[in-house]
């Protein structure tokens, strides 16, 4: 864990590198405030599992999140700091949010998107583009460690069930209908 706080963050500072409008690497890193302040340009990774009963894994983001609090989402996820890669980021941000320890192997990734630009609030903007990973894989929730201040709660959910809830039909899911339909497409 060392290796990575030394390499990938610069005095705990998270940086991250700032894209042009087609996805690409500019040469300039600039901290994670600084990106979402200015709605510059940056990658994320959005993690899903799914099991052998073929239900996906659904993550509850805390109340105290700035972006869509409260709201069902992908297993796990989070931004790409400079020089890391993407699949580094994917296994990063599981270990850290609901605990699992990955092999990079394990990370299929299924295709790449550009997320419709958000503003959350005046001084925070997501404008991102998000590799999304799937693994396929077997465990009791009861064996994760969630992040409390990332995660509150956590559920196996049946691909009939994810796409009632994408219409609209079940619990708040974070706005990313795009991605959801192309997920949804690759596990058909």
């Amino acid at each position: 864990m060392l290796r990575f706080e030394l390499c990938y963050t610069y005095s705990m500072i998270e940086y991250l590198d700032v894209l042009n409008e087609q996805g690409e690497k500019t040469g300039e890193s600039l901290p994670y405030e600084d990106i979402h302040k200015k709605g510059f340009f940056h990658r994320g990774v959005h993690v899903w599992f799914m099991n052998s009963k073929r239900e996906l894994l659904l993550q509850k983001r805390t109340e105290n999140k700035r972006a869509y609090p409260s709201h069902w989402t992908m297993s796990a996820g989070g931004h790409i700091s400079s020089g890391e890669t993407s699949v580094e980021a994917a296994q990063k941000e599981t270990r850290e949010e609901i605990g699992l320890d990955i092999s990079t192997s394990q990370f299929e990734l299924l295709f790449s998107i550009k997320q419709p630009k958000t503003v959350h609030r005046e001084d925070y903007i997501d404008n991102e583009f998000d590799d999304v990973y799937l693994v396929y894989q077997d465990f009791n929730i009861s064996d994760l460690k969630f992040a409390p201040d990332e995660v509150a709660d956590m559920r196996w959910v049946s691909v009939r069930e994810f796409k009632e809830w994408v219409k609209g039909n079940g619990e708040l899911l974070t706005p990313h209908n795009e991605e959801y339909a192309k997920l949804l497409l690759h596990i058909r």
